[in-house]
């Protein structure tokens, strides 16, 4: 019994699925143990999601810090995500689409939009959206002087029912059901909306609306809003008015409760969209009423763009590009199932029907969140004893809200227990048990007792042996993770001292990968910081850095060019914005032309100091810009197409290439005449795209040459998800790779065909990535890794995939021979013998079983490949 609550043991928590090496059992109050009947999703009646924000408020007590820096906010957003991903994946009753996150306008981490988790063959019925807004108040973790109470939210709902959106702003308005039917607008100035509530109040206590009795009513009323310069003159506005101004730091959600309870009059102002959808959940289950536009990034952070309305409109191309994926288009051009984006949403579109249910784990007080009495929820605790971490979670479902406390038993209470039972036994179990102990204290931010049980344990069992290194080890990284929240981060030097020593003392290798993903983490985020700070140069040696310790990570060389090529990426797509208005917001016919055209201008007219430290600039510049939206599978097809065209120009007679531009170009003879002369005066032949210096082609002939059109070969299983991608569709590759291996893994997922198929072609897209940005290394371990999970296909399934899977081998060989000119004859022979176990029928039996019936168009197409091979050779 804990205040008048008798618990029980959860049993829907399983710590082994969630590969939790610390929590081990998790107990609810009795009385709230839900339960579900059936074989439907039934979302209010899972204990799991409970879990989901439970856990990762048990896990931030880690990142409790005194000196308010940012890094322990990027460090806790990696840990949010780390097991969100884990957790929704151990669940094999859903599958689940994340709709709606915030993250990404911010450049934090978070799940992406269009992640999926739980069941790969999931029925229809179980299929579910989750919205999250991620740490609400994240700076007060990191900072104690900080106000406001933190919480972890998301909101889940069937599938459908939640507004899926990029990460962007919008501006919102939010009433109590006090003032349901006043007609509240986020498009009417503030003093409309404040005289529309007043009037709306009189009427209701049948007085009559006159000036005075309505400039009374708004004297009384308490508003909301960010704290943001972008709402200076709204704030001014307001208490001009006499309404009282209540100004937040980060609360962009936690007073729609007070709102709810008619506490707060209005909130308003321009604020993220997944915390808005979050806000929708709250306002729909408790009768209020909720509005919300969605606006341009630049018009949303500027109030001298964001009072004008007709720059509500102002998207950029590229902004319409990523809304026209998730249905959203300009107004007047919607087709049926897209809305225009000048919409006003309403709570009840932003949140369809009644399954939504909201969460939020309570990880440090907030004002805004309440028991019935008014007493504020407590947050997250660790008694130092037993171990056990008490959370307050937070669950609304239809017109329900209950806040219960979670009891997660740790390893602490174990480890003591054992270390006190056995004091007479030797001194190196003992000094085993001080150690693991210490190791748990420090996962919940224990660091003092930490530190001591190590100490102890070196004491225990002084010999010197792998025990002491492994000790002086964790020593140094418990005191390097204790530096992070206690002392400020002046230089990198500070930072990385305690992890480069446990680093050199540590001999096994997973430990020591744990210290240098610390030195990753670090160089990263300063390079984030720098970059926002526009402190370009400064950013640049911190990626760099960042690469010596992970020097195949796709997203910190997408970082470096980024960077680099900022400028005339920022060129590029300013033309292309301007081209698109003049054609009266409509694509021309020769849209992929104006494009092309529009990037080598900008290339080739870039200042001679611009210097690029990649492999294939061009080729960098041309996937970030042209190709821009594309799916994975498409960009493939048009790279592995231009570095075919590349090496024959280079290579080939002039009959062979003449071939190949007219049978796969469509270049007609006049066309080839000019390119054969261009090549003939060229002595090296460095870029494909020096095309575009041979005079007499024309705009749409290098259209044809450098933006070809291409017939694509394999999808991967990434694009048929019917949620839109909201990142980089690179980065959604090599995530989806990382996520796929650990559910395989863990074993959280049937090992499917698709699912290892599209673990291949990500290793595929991220390897040809890393080539053009000049990590050869890094391209040939990718590739490797494509050919050797379509190897496991072969061996682990049946039926034509496995046929397909040796195909792709063999492509996958030839590229490399392109790649690869020094190893090209070797990467031929393998990719010959990868065809051969189609061609040839005895091989194909023992292979893939008696279906030589369904097979005979690869078979053709292998021999065709074959021969040209034998050509090149």
């Amino acid at each position: 019994m804990e205040n008048n609550f008798s618990f029980i043991k959860d049993e829907k928590f399983d710590s082994k699925m969630l590969y939790d090496p610390y929590i081990t059992e998790a107990f609810i109050p009795k009385e709230y143990n839900l339960k579900t009947s059936g074989n439907t999703l039934q979302l209010e009646n899972k204990n799991e999601l409970r879990h989901a924000v439970g856990v990762v408020a048990a896990r931030s007590l880690k990142y409790f810090s005194t000196n308010g820096e940012d890094f322990n906010i990027f460090r806790t957003r990696n840990m949010a995500v780390w097991w969100l991903r884990h957790i929704y994946n151990s669940f094999n009753w859903w599958k689940a689409y994340v709709v709606n996150a915030e993250g990404e306008r911010k450049d934090m981490p978070m799940l992406y939009i269009g992640e999926k988790f739980g069941s790969a063959t999931g029925h229809k019925e179980r299929e579910a959206d989750i919205a999250l807004s991620a740490f609400e108040n994240a700076r007060c973790i990191v900072n104690p002087e900080f106000k406001g109470g933190s919480i972890f939210a998301v909101g889940y709902s069937n599938r459908g029912e939640l507004f899926n959106s990029p990460d962007m702003y919008g501006t919102k308005t939010i009433v109590g059901n006090k003032y349901s039917g006043a007609g509240v607008r986020a498009d009417l100035p503030v003093t409309q909306n404040l005289t529309l509530m007043a009037k709306h109040t009189l009427k209701k206590r049948n007085e009559k609306p006159t000036p005075d009795n309505i400039r009374a009513e708004i004297k009384k009323m308490r508003i909301l809003t960010l704290e943001r310069s972008r709402h200076k003159k709204l704030a001014e506005t307001i208490s001009k008015i006499g309404a009282t101004a209540i100004l937040v730091k980060d609360d962009d959600l936690t007073p729609t409760f007070a709102a709810a309870r008619n506490e707060i009059d209005l909130i308003l102002g321009v604020g993220g969209v997944p915390e808005a959808v979050l806000s929708g959940i709250i306002v729909e289950h408790f009768r209020g009423e909720m509005t919300l536009r969605i606006l341009p990034a630049e018009v949303a952070l500027e109030e001298k763009l964001l009072c004008r309305h007709e720059n509500w409109e102002d998207f950029r191309k590229n902004e319409i590009d990523t809304l026209k994926n998730f249905k959203i288009v300009r107004p007047g051009k919607q087709k049926a199932g897209e809305m225009p984006w000048n919409r006003l949403l309403t709570s009840k579109e932003l949140v369809k029907g009644k399954s939504a249910v909201f969460t939020a784990g309570i990880i440090k007080k907030n004002p805004w969140i309440q028991f019935p009495n008014g007493s504020e929820v407590p947050g997250v605790t660790i008694n130092p004893e037993t171990g056990d971490v008490k959370v307050h979670v937070v669950r609304i479902t239809w017109k329900t809200i209950e806040i219960i406390p979670i009891i997660y038993k740790t390893t602490i209470g174990k480890y003591r227990s054992d270390y006190e039972r056995g004091q007479h036994s030797d001194g190196e179990t003992g000094a085993r048990l001080l150690l693991e102990l210490g190791k748990a204290y420090a996962e919940f931010g224990l660091f003092e007792e930490a530190r001591d049980c190590v100490q102890k344990a070196r004491k225990q069992f002084p010999a010197k042996n792998d025990l002491t290194l492994k000790c002086n080890s964790v020593y140094e990284y418990i005191s390097g993770i204790e530096f992070l929240t206690k002392a400020s981060l002046q230089t990198p030097k500070e930072i990385i001292e305690h992890f480069a020593k446990s680093d050199c003392l540590e001999k096994e290798e997973k430990d020591a990968l744990r210290d240098r993903k610390m030195f990753k983490r670090f160089y990263e985020f300063m390079g984030d910081k720098n970059s926002h700070a526009k402190k370009y140069n400064d950013a640049l040696c911190c990626y760099r850095e960042a690469l010596r310790y992970r020097p195949h990570e796709l997203k910190l060389h997408r970082k470096v060019n980024s960077i680099e090529m900022r400028d005339i990426i920022t060129e590029y797509f300013h033309r292309i914005d301007k081209i698109y208005r003049e054609s009266n917001y409509e694509e021309p016919d020769d849209w992929n032309c104006h494009k092309l055209i529009t990037a080598l201008e900008v290339f080739y007219g870039r200042p001679k100091s611009v210097i690029f430290s990649c492999r294939k600039p061009w080729l960098i510049f041309f996937r970030r810009t042209v190709l821009h939206g594309e799916t994975p599978s498409q960009k493939l097809a048009i790279l592995i197409t231009l570095l075919r065209l590349y090496k024959t120009l280079c290579r080939a007679n002039d009959n062979d290439l003449s071939a190949l531009l007219n049978n796969e170009f469509r270049i007609n003879p006049e066309e080839t005449m000019i390119i054969l002369a261009y090549r003939k005066n060229r002595t090296i032949f460095d870029s494909i795209e020096k095309l575009y210096f041979a005079q007499g082609l024309n705009r749409n002939c290098l259209t044809k040459l450098l933006f070809p059109r291409v017939k694509v070969a394999s999808r991967n299983e990434i694009e048929d998800s019917e949620i839109p991608l909201s990142i980089s569709l690179v980065e959604a590759m090599e995530q989806r790779c990382k996520n796929i291996l650990e559910e395989l893994k863990e074993g959280y997922k049937d090992e499917a065909q698709e699912h290892s198929y599209a673990v291949a072609e990500a290793y595929h897209y991220v390897g040809l990535a890393l080539y053009d940005s000049g990590d050869w290394k890094g391209s040939k371990i990718y590739y490797n890794q494509a050919i050797d999970r379509f190897q496991e296909i072969i061996e682990k399934f049946e039926g034509i995939t496995p046929v397909n899977a040796q195909y792709r081998i063999g492509n996958l060989y030839e590229e490399l021979a392109l790649l690869f000119e020094t190893e090209q004859k070797a990467y031929y022979r393998r990719a010959k013998a990868a065809y051969w176990c189609i061609i040839d029928e005895k091989k194909s039996i023992e292979l893939f079983g008696s279906i030589r019936d369904l097979t005979y168009i690869r078979t053709e197409q292998a021999k065709d490949k074959v021969k040209n091979i034998d050509k090149d050779l």
